[in-house]
């Protein structure tokens, strides 16, 4: 379900709208433990985005014909008659929140009653959400089952640790986009590819720390990116321009929060980042490892040398020039990415701008930090 991606809530709630997910199915039997689970994914929600980004989608309700006979405090009562109250006295939560709280119970509850009596086999990352959540369900119905709970405040701590527990104990397994805590905001499909390489060759695994890595597109759509995340969300942000990116790291650097990180590549583009020796040798391999119709032959291949690549000039500009003179066309930077993930096996290697910038990260956002 897109209802379970890291997205913002109004886009959430259009997406769910233009696929009729709201469309009523009096034949699901919904249980105390399928509202629960749905109550813990909407606490978390709440958690991690600002209270703008509820009040953006309570107005695209309120603006829908389809919610005009939806009402939020009876679809809360289904869990305790209080919920409501106690959400706001509390939690100190808006009434933006809350709408949303209830939005999700009733969306949630009904695709996990419904998802019980599935017999879908396809995987894939939507799947693995609901499935995780299918499992907080039944913890939660076990716990249920064993203890007699009706106080509200009681509840609310049910579902959310409960889901806090599952969640660390399956977070490796987990898609990056389902409860993230933090997120990357990269350039480019180059950085996108090789980052969470040398991330696991350094001992911080992304999906292990729960970083959602984002590809911006260009350095002036990281800063626009990083411009909407910072407006819709409460998590820490990291973001990586290439060197020459200034106007771009002024605007990020003028909008962060203490949590967040931002790094410029000294030397200029994510390719510029390697030492030209192991450059060069990692260029070598990838034009004999070329196939199909535009590949060198062994006889027309001439070993690149370090001579060719100059401190004044980006390697890609080079390297593009290189490509076309032995007619392969512009030289691709993610096909080359997808070479050097393939390649490169220990932390060592990883280019020092890159091994630093991994080291900062885990000394801000680590475990116990």
């Amino acid at each position: 379900m897109q209802w379970l991606s890291f997205d913002e809530p109004q886009s959430r709630l259009k997406k769910a709208i233009k696929r009729d997910a709201f469309a009523s199915d009096e034949s699901v039997q919904i249980s105390q433990a399928d509202y629960l689970a749905a109550l813990a994914f909407a606490v978390a929600d709440v958690s991690r985005f600002k209270p703008l980004s509820f009040k953006r989608a309570a107005q695209a309700i309120a603006g829908n014909k389809l919610f005009e006979r939806f009402q939020f405090t009876k679809s809360l009562s289904k869990i305790h008659p209080q919920l409501s109250e106690f959400l706001r006295l509390k939690h100190g939560w808006a009434e933006e929140e809350i709408i949303w709280t209830a939005l999700c119970i009733d969306l949630l509850a009904k695709a996990l009653a419904a998802f019980q009596d599935s017999e879908q086999q396809t995987y894939s990352a939507e799947f693995d959400a609901i499935s995780f959540l299918t499992n907080v369900r039944n913890r939660i119905e076990t716990n249920l089952q064993t203890e007699a709970i009706t106080e509200c405040g009681a509840l609310v701590k049910l579902a959310t640790v409960t889901l806090s527990e599952h969640r660390e104990e399956m977070r490796s397994q987990l898609a990056p986009d389902f409860l993230p805590e933090k997120l990357l905001i990269v350039e480019g499909q180059t950085e996108a590819i090789l980052i969470p390489l040398f991330a696991r060759l350094s001992e911080f695994d992304l999906s292990e720390q729960r970083i959602l890595l984002l590809s911006g597109g260009g350095a002036n759509q990281v800063a626009k990116r990083f411009l909407t995340y910072r407006e819709a969300t409460k998590l820490p942000i990291a973001s990586l321009l290439d060197g020459d990116a200034e106007s771009q790291y002024e605007i990020i650097g003028q909008h962060m929060q203490l949590s967040d990180l931002l790094f410029s590549l000294p030397s200029g583009e994510f390719e510029d980042t390697f030492e030209i020796g192991k450059f060069v040798q990692l260029l070598n391999r990838y034009l004999q490892s070329m196939t199909g119709v535009n590949a060198p032959s062994l006889v027309e291949f001439q070993p690149l040398k370090k001579d060719l690549f100059s401190i004044s000039q980006k390697r890609t500009q080079v390297l593009n020039k290189i490509w076309r003179e032995k007619s392969l066309g512009n030289f691709d930077k993610v096909e080359f990415a997808d070479f050097v993930a393939q390649t490169i096996k220990s932390k060592d290697e990883i280019p020092k701008d890159l091994s630093a910038m991994l080291e900062r990260m885990k000394e801000k956002w680590g475990e116990n930090r």
